[in-house]
């Protein structure tokens, strides 16, 4: 319960902050409108994958915003007390990075409605399709955890932002020839967990449920590597002051 109270607040202090609002918002948009400017000269409205590659666009966005959460956290002086309090340090940094994956998924929604008002193919919603979002939440999730964990060590974390979102996406397959694509992701999903997901949803790939699993492994191991770390400097070493 103290977990889901934690999330809950965290979710209204991500929200009040319209920075973090916004950009989900407007780079979902953006990308779609763009997109369907693209299909629209091509006379390929009917590609149902245009609204999901949208989707996906907008819930990476938000995630990445994970390092301007910790440098909000940082300049409000609050993150030296979220991570050295009786609260378990791992779970109150997992309640302080979620709401940013989680407001993500907020993208497919936006996309959708898009899709609706300008005339572009949605397919049929299917329950492979909301596992495949679900699976693709997860993944975001522990890779923003990873992402923001390893800048807590850093005072220049919010200079980061715009650097871990758009290579990631690339490695992950979301925009590109389909060839190359094919060639890339073959070994991405094993080390990306959003991976898998944006292959399923975009490209209609049969998921590998290995890799994904193997590659989400990877980076619960790396974060639990880091949080010693971090551990290591807040409670041995009281070398918080370099955040």
């Amino acid at each position: 319960m103290r977990f889901i109270r934690l999330f809950l607040f965290h979710v209204r202090d991500y929200l009040s902050d319209q920075y973090f609002v916004w950009l989900t918002i407007t780079s979902t948009v953006a990308i779609f409108l763009m997109q369907y400017t693209i299909a629209y000269a091509a006379k390929d409205l009917s590609n149902p994958l245009l609204w999901l590659q949208s989707g996906v666009f907008g819930t990476w966005t938000s995630c990445t915003t994970v390092a301007g959460c910790i440098s909000f956290e940082s300049y409000k002086g609050t993150l030296p007390y979220l991570l050295n309090s009786q609260y378990d340090e791992r779970l109150s940094l997992i309640t302080l990075l979620l709401p940013a994956s989680s407001y993500g998924l907020f993208s497919f929604p936006i996309s959708f409605v898009m899709a609706k008002i300008l005339g572009v193919a949605i397919g049929k919603i299917t329950l492979l399709m909301l596992t495949l979002i679900i699976l693709l939440w997860l993944g975001c999730s522990v890779m923003g955890i990873l992402i923001a964990s390893f800048l807590t060590l850093s005072k220049d974390s919010m200079v980061y932002e715009a650097l871990i979102g758009t290579p990631i996406l690339l490695l992950a397959g979301l925009f590109g020839d389909e060839a190359v694509l094919r060639s890339l992701t073959r070994i991405s999903q094993w080390f990306i967990p959003i991976t898998a997901p944006i292959a399923a949803l975009t490209r209609n790939v049969p998921f590998n449920w290995l890799a994904y699993f193997c590659s989400l492994s990877l980076w619960i191991i790396l974060i639990i590597i880091v949080v010693r770390i971090i551990n290591y400097l807040v409670r041995k070493k009281g070398a918080l002051k370099i955040i």
